[in-house]
């Protein structure tokens, strides 16, 4: 490590008058020392290379660079087929195994965008689900922009395969953003591709991977931070930088709000440590306040309605669904790793399956190797300002992780942390700070690259050996399992063939087992039925009746929560008259026209109850049970 400050690295990479200058190790070119080249000197002549010569020069620069993106890009996108090679036997019913629920309420509302796009109803709003109230998109994992992409894949091979499509891109477009914004920082081309890997295939976007789509699909994090890099920099003019800044800022807002508060938080850390490290950038600050300007712009005509309905409408909802310090990081799950690594060892994996969250949370581990080289690179060298605010950033991201109280082993210790000062706040208070472990992956990943790429400079013949043999150290324990897989939910023949089309179009339908976060099987059977009917309940967060955001929403129904309590076996009947007069005067309040039950774990039960309930026999079709109401 003594080897990274044997010379003075490129201090203030971030400058605006260093924006050119190239990278260690690079050759200058007419592109890369437009402003260190020297003025000719007094009555000289100045000399020119031909026209034609320069334009053929700089066309094959371009072209090389485009043979070397594409080369890359698609060596991350071979990577991801492999991490994700089983769903790919039957793309249109495996899914990757571990979470079933969160998958299938990503399918239904890939299918549902699909199915607004094409029916041209309002996507930022359905009552299709919770009928007659209905659902906030934007207060939902809804990724609205991705949806509408892949409608044509969507509508002719199933959300199921959408969905499958759309993991293994998250992958493959996240490394190759990073990838570029380590280009970006002037780092080389090898250094930089590990970046990539580092990020596009770390632990976190692996462990999203298992259900959490929305958080997983991240490619735009580096991408936003390369633009705001670019705009501190000064390198375009405002509106080339602003305009572009607040397109992708829109659309992640419509792909996922979390990955963007993510990315709003790392950028806002990075410009404070890069003010407190350089305050002289102060008084430049003109330039990149007005291209932020014009991005806040450019963003808000972009998503000024959906934003409007999100907070102005009659769904809105504040706060979060979720239990306050419970989703943050373990302080060991650093070194520790999980199920999804390839080099884990069984006690590990049981682990850190003992941590909280499950494995779709376990986001933060690094690992010895690449943990030692981001400190000592850091340590050795601070006077790189890339070093310093990408190693300082992580490690704020990293602390940010480990929520209000410090978790050791799966044991609170109690100790106050920094995240109790912000949870409270406005849209901090619905984050989860675990999930700042995807920044942190990013910023260790930029750390090793200024590490691999100062080597072959500092060591001679010994520094590509030895950048190599980093790399592998560092990378190594990240390497996760290919996914294992699972049946996406079967779906009775009674929503797969016109037999559905016996309920009356666009009517509201209940649907057994009743649909909840923890039962998402009936949301799959509306997606098949291609939104027939609408149905209450599901899986999604809403208003309650204090206006709080809850999973479901307000409390069920008297008659919701006896079917629920049917199905998990706390009930046994007889049902009541007074259920009986509740349940009907429920089904006549929320226009319920028929009630189906299809494949249940107290199926009898419900039967039974349901037919109770309704003071008729069912009619067995197609593997379900059918009542009719008047």
């Amino acid at each position: 490590m003594a080897a990274l400050t044997r010379c003075r690295p490129q201090e203030d990479a971030l400058d605006p008058a260093d924006t050119d200058t190239p990278a260690a190790g690079e050759k200058a070119t007419p592109l890369t020392v437009r402003r260190a080249a020297p003025a000719p000197e007094p009555g000289a002549t100045p000399v020119t290379e031909p026209a034609a010569t320069g334009g053929t020069a700089v066309r094959g620069r371009r072209r090389g660079r485009l043979r070397t993106h594409t080369l890359i890009g698609s060596s991350y996108l071979l990577l991801a087929l492999l991490l994700t090679a089983r769903v790919w036997s039957d793309p249109t019913r495996n899914i990757i195994s571990g979470n079933p629920n969160d998958t299938s309420l990503y399918c239904w509302w890939l299918a549902h965008t699909a199915h607004a796009v094409t029916h041209l109803s309002n996507p930022f709003v359905t009552h299709l689900a919770n009928a007659p109230e209905g659902i906030n998109a934007l207060w939902n994992t809804s990724v609205l922009v991705p949806g509408l992409l892949l409608t044509p894949v969507t509508r002719a091979a199933g959300p199921v395969a959408s969905y499958n499509l759309l993991v293994m891109l998250a992958f493959s477009l996240s490394a190759f953003s990073a990838y570029l914004l380590a280009r970006k920082l002037r780092v080389r081309t090898a250094a930089a591709y590990v970046a990539g890997l580092v990020y596009g295939f770390s632990p976190a976007l692996v462990a999203a991977g298992t259900g959490h789509l929305s958080l997983a699909l991240a490619p735009a994090v580096p991408l936003l931070l390369g633009l705001v890099v670019d705009a501190v920099r000064g390198t375009h003019r405002p509106a080339r930088t602003g305009v572009p800044l607040g397109v992708g800022v829109g659309l992640q807002l419509l792909t996922g709000e979390e990955v963007l508060f993510i990315t709003a938080v790392t950028a806002a850390v990075g410009i404070v440590l890069l003010l407190v490290s350089r305050p002289e950038y102060l008084r430049l600050a003109g330039g990149p306040l007005r291209t932020f300007a014009i991005a806040f712009l450019t963003c808000l005509a972009l998503t000024a309605v959906p934003l409007s309905i999100q907070f102005l409408g009659s769904l809105r909802a504040h706060g979060s669904p979720f239990l306050a310090n419970f989703f943050k990081s373990d302080l060991t799950g650093l070194y520790v790793p999980s199920e999804h690594q390839w080099l884990a060892t069984s006690a590990q994996s049981t682990r850190a399956a003992e941590f909280p969250g499950g494995a779709s949370e376990y986001m933060n581990f690094l690992g010895w190797p690449l943990l030692i080289v981001c400190v000592c690179t850091v340590v050795l060298g601070f006077h790189d300002l890339r070093i310093r605010i990408a190693g300082l950033t992580g490690t704020v991201l990293a602390v940010l992780s480990l929520g209000e109280t410090l978790l050791v082993n799966n044991v609170e210790t109690g100790l106050r942390l920094p995240w109790g000062l912000v949870a409270g706040l406005p849209v901090f208070e619905a984050a989860l700070p675990n999930r700042f472990s995807l920044g942190t992956a990013l910023m260790a990943g930029l750390v090793l690259a200024c590490a691999l790429d100062r080597l072959p400079a500092r060591l001679a013949a010994a520094g590509v050996p030895a950048a190599v043999a980093l790399s592998v150290v560092c990378v190594l324990p990240l390497i996760p399992r290919p996914y294992t897989v699972e049946r996406s939910p079967d779906v009775p023949a009674f929503f797969t063939t016109d037999a559905v089309k016996t309920l009356p179009a666009g009517s509201n339908v209940l649907l057994l087992p009743y649909p909840t976060g923890l039962r998402a099987t009936a949301m799959s059977w509306q997606t098949v039925a291609d939104f027939h009917f609408s149905m209450p309940g599901g899986y999604f967060i809403g208003p309650g009746h204090d206006g709080k955001a809850y999973m479901g929403g307000k409390k069920p129904t008297v008659t919701a929560q006896l079917l629920e309590d049917i199905e998990s076996g706390s009930f046994t009947g007889p049902v009541t008259p007074a259920q009986i007069a509740r349940s009907r005067a429920d089904f006549a309040e929320l226009g319920m026209r028929a009630v189906v039950l299809g494949p249940a774990r107290h199926r009898d039960g419900l039967r039974d109850t349901v037919t109770s309930l309704t003071g008729q026999p069912p009619e067995f079709t197609g593997g379900v049970y059918v009542w009719r109401l008047p």
